[in-house]
């Protein structure tokens, strides 16, 4: 039985380093007992498998603990409370959990990933203990090697993998399609996209709307001073998204993220040039969970306008967009949203995640798709879906539904969306789970 109050005593984090007399008394003298107390509270719901978050200030440490969270690897170690007598016992230990250390752009604080696989049910608290050990050295289990890994062998794309398995392809250079002319050519989205079995769930250059391409984010009505650019239906030509190529990927023991630059530019017609009237940065990060059938990964979208405001005008659809292939088309979509709707009840109608499904092949009774969590702090949440209610395998968020939202000069807009690709038909009660976990995650405090 695990009681309702999880207490786990971290045995060690230890961090592979060689104490120098000196640095080693500057280490204790910042941090005198040599451990940090942590506590992670479920708050207001049940926690399984649940991604962890937070930072270590830098001056907690001595500057070889700091240069040894550079190297990695981090290891959590603990035993749950009933177990916690036999922590006393030489050379006893809990089960060992790999932690991702990484600094954040100003190299002051370090930020700690955790899957938090052990159950913590609603309103009860993990309490751990973090002890820097400079006697004992841990690695991972024998064995390990990061689950992630990224392939550029094809020049302007970036594959990312889970071990053997295809997950998405990121394109930042132009994708055509020899069925379509020049003006269909775009670039700065994802696809092809496939679920843990393999089954391709994107979709590109569809015979119906080919401006539709797998997981994008375009905006329909917009206003910027005399130009009025629709980034949606490309095939207009009033305005495109450009991607400025991506950042070095980087692989960790629980994730792998890159991030990537778009340029959006507007067709002035009394020039016939084309002008840059926003500038847009996606971070992407796949968070590896241990057991889980399914991919996880968020897409945190940073927009600001360039030269004027980009104001995006109420409509029916504009935003971030899922895709399916061909099969959906003609196949039956099963979709489900977090108001329990469906393909046509839900359709431009709140809600905090949208799972679409459809057949894997024309056919089968095999179904597989994608789930998109909106979060909380994006402006006019929950924003409504676009969900097409008839031939169309696709849906949206639109946070410029009802009423128009501006995307400023001086201050960046900030949209945060997570996804779940899955295998099989929506699954409430997952996609609730990993909706509220990343709306409202646990709440860790380092003391």
């Amino acid at each position: 039985m695990i009681s309702n109050r999880l207490k786990i005593r971290i045995v060690g984090l230890v961090l592979l380093f060689c104490c120098l007399a000196t640095s080693q008394g500057r280490a204790q003298d910042n941090n005198p007992k040599g451990r940090i107390s942590i506590r992670i509270k479920a708050e207001g719901h049940d926690r399984l498998q649940t991604p962890i978050r937070f930072e270590l200030p830098d001056n907690r440490f001595g500057p070889d603990v700091r240069k040894a969270l550079d190297r990695g690897p981090v290891m959590l170690s603990g035993l749950l409370e009933e177990s916690a007598a036999e922590l006393e016992k030489p050379g006893a230990h809990g089960p060992v959990l790999p932690v991702q250390a990484e600094r954040d752009a100003t190299g002051s604080r370090v930020r700690l990933t955790a899957i938090l696989d052990h159950p913590l049910p609603r309103g009860t608290e993990g309490r751990f203990q973090l002890e820097v050990n400079s006697h004992v050295s841990f690695g991972f289990p024998s064995g390990f090697v990061t689950p992630w890994s990224f392939d550029q062998s094809e020049p302007g794309a970036l594959d990312l993998k889970h071990r053997d398995r295809s997950v998405f392809r990121y394109n930042a250079s132009p994708v055509s399609s020899p069925n379509y002319g020049p003006i269909q050519i775009r670039d700065a989205y994802i696809h092809p996209t496939y679920s843990p079995s393999g089954a391709l769930i994107t979709g590109d250059f569809s015979s119906s709307h080919p401006h539709h391409r797998g997981f994008f984010l375009a905006y329909e009505k917009t206003k910027t001073g005399d130009l009025t650019p629709d980034f949606w239906n490309i095939h207009l030509g009033t305005g495109k998204i450009y991607s400025e190529g991506f950042d070095r990927p980087v692989v960790g023991p629980l994730t792998a993220k890159f991030s990537t630059r778009h340029r959006w530019d507007a067709k002035d017609k009394a020039t016939g040039k084309d002008v840059t009237v926003l500038r847009e940065r996606w971070d992407i990060e796949a968070i590896a969970i241990p057991g889980a059938a399914y991919w996880l990964f968020d897409i945190t979208s940073t927009q600001q306008a360039v030269g004027r405001p980009l104001e995006l005008l109420p409509y029916r659809y504009g935003g971030m967009a899922y895709r399916g292939p061909q099969p959906f088309v003609k196949g039956t979509l099963d979709v489900l949203t977090s108001e329990n709707l469906t393909r046509k009840t839900g359709d431009q109608k709140p809600a905090r995640w949208v799972d679409l499904t459809g057949p894997i092949a024309e056919g089968s009774d095999k179904y597989a798709g994608a789930m998109i969590a909106d979060h909380p702090s994006n402006l006019h949440y929950p924003n409504v879906a676009r969900i097409h209610p008839t031939s169309l395998p696709f849906f949206c968020y639109v946070p410029a539904h009802d009423k128009p939202l501006t995307i400023e000069v001086e201050q960046p807009s900030v949209f945060r969306y997570r996804v779940l690709i899955h295998d099989g038909h929506p699954d409430k009660a997952l996609n609730e789970r990993i909706a509220r976990d990343f709306a409202e995650p646990p709440v860790v405090v380092v003391e």
